[in-house]
């Protein structure tokens, strides 16, 4: 399967315990940062607010909430190893996103970890104060379904 798109980033010394294996937290945060990264690439922040510095397409209101994330460990990832994040854009539903991440080193031999990812598209209600899944708006759709 070809990713949608592919993340690289250097392991940093805080993210490790003392045998200088990434701690198992960290992979979230490896998942939502290649999130991002993806959703720059399209011409889109992943918030409002990142918009505006960026000059990328703002669209008020919306958020993007997890509603399930795992991961799956296979192998160590340690302190300074040049990791790819690839991001597969595993499904797309009018509210929702499904995304796959899988984490490559050299060589490669197999994903050191495979995380999984759901999204779904709310705005904030006002009148009732609380966030409603909305459908995505189409700009957003029409581009992930191009890369999926």
């Amino acid at each position: 399967m070809t990713p949608a798109f592919t993340h690289s980033m250097r392991v940093p010394f805080a993210d490790t315990d003392l045998a200088g294996i990434v701690h198992f937290a960290n992979f979230f945060r490896y998942m939502e940062n290649a999130e991002h990264a993806f959703f720059r690439s399209l011409g889109y922040s992943i918030h409002p607010s990142g918009s505006g510095a960026t000059g990328l397409a703002a669209y008020e209101g919306y958020g993007w909430p997890r509603v399930s994330a795992t991961c799956e460990y296979k192998k160590p990832l340690r302190f300074e190893q040049e990791v790819c994040v690839e991001v597969h854009v595993l499904d797309r539903q009018a509210k929702t996103i499904d995304y796959g991440f899988h984490f490559l080193v050299e060589p490669h031999d197999g994903p050191v970890a495979v995380g999984k990812m759901t999204v779904i598209c709310v705005r904030f209600d006002e009148e009732a104060k609380r966030m409603r899944a909305v459908d995505m708006p189409e700009a957003i759709r029409s581009k992930l379904d191009s890369v999926s």
